[in-house]
């Protein structure tokens, strides 16, 4: 997992699997998030809980510094001074009995920004030093689905929202759309680095429940690629 430095919050996804290692699907979990050092489960420096629903593949999505019952101050840990490692807890039934999922190192990207890029962030937009991971686009009005234009092609579903004059009609991959109409919806991008060289970013649009759906690379409406909205 790779970070920026004194991040305000974290993104993380994982598949949660029950006791028989199959993929827990479309159900509401709960998870405890820790972050510990040097990879010692019990040197917890932050750990916090979440209740979220996996989708049809089993895949959770945590915002880790949202959750609930929190142990420390994310904001105090100083992330060049130590390795740290994030730890993933899960009850399959939605209660406390919890479970090891995965221990996974948090790395940490150096950078420098201009002084202007340091100023405090909107309430609509949640933003760390090294990029803006998350945007708000407004609140979910409706959608409507579009079938492939050839055997191969992807399903799109385009949201309507009530920053369309800003956003356009989002569009996305997928069949049908899980949002109820006055969700708050949001932008968000991670950075994937399943190598040591290079990686790539995956965008997606997003309520507060968990239901989530990755974005095309292109803006229609406005002719943009989707990365622009994050420059």
């Amino acid at each position: 997992m790779m970070i920026g430095q004194e991040p305000e919050s974290l993104s993380f996804k994982t598949i949660v699997h029950n006791v028989a290692g199959e993929p827990v699907v479309s159900k509401i979990i709960s998870a405890r998030v820790s972050i510990v050092l040097e990879n010692n489960p019990e040197s917890v420096i932050y750990s916090e809980l979440h209740r979220t629903a996996t989708d049809q593949v089993g895949l959770i999505s945590i915002i880790i510094g949202y959750g609930s019952s929190k142990t420390g101050n994310l904001s105090d840990i100083d992330w060049n001074a130590n390795k740290y490692f994030l730890k993933i807890e899960t009850d399959a039934n939605g209660g406390s009995d919890y479970t090891n999922v995965l221990t996974t190192q948090i790395l940490v990207i150096p950078y420098i920004l201009p002084p202007k890029t340091l100023k405090k962030a909107s309430p609509d937009v949640l933003e760390d030093k090294l990029f803006l991971s998350r945007k708000y686009a407004g609140k979910f009005i409706d959608y409507r689905h579009t079938e492939p234009s050839t055997f191969s092609g992807p399903n799109i579903i385009w949201i309507k929202t009530s920053m369309e004059s800003t956003f356009g009609k989002i569009s996305a991959l997928g069949k049908k759309c899980g949002f109820s109409a006055g969700d708050n919806l949001y932008l968000k991008r991670t950075f994937y680095n399943p190598g040591s060289i290079s990686g790539y970013w995956v965008y997606q649009i997003e309520n507060d429940s968990s239901v989530f759906y990755r974005l095309t690379d292109f803006q229609h409406d406005h002719k943009v690629a989707v990365e622009t909205w994050f420059r």
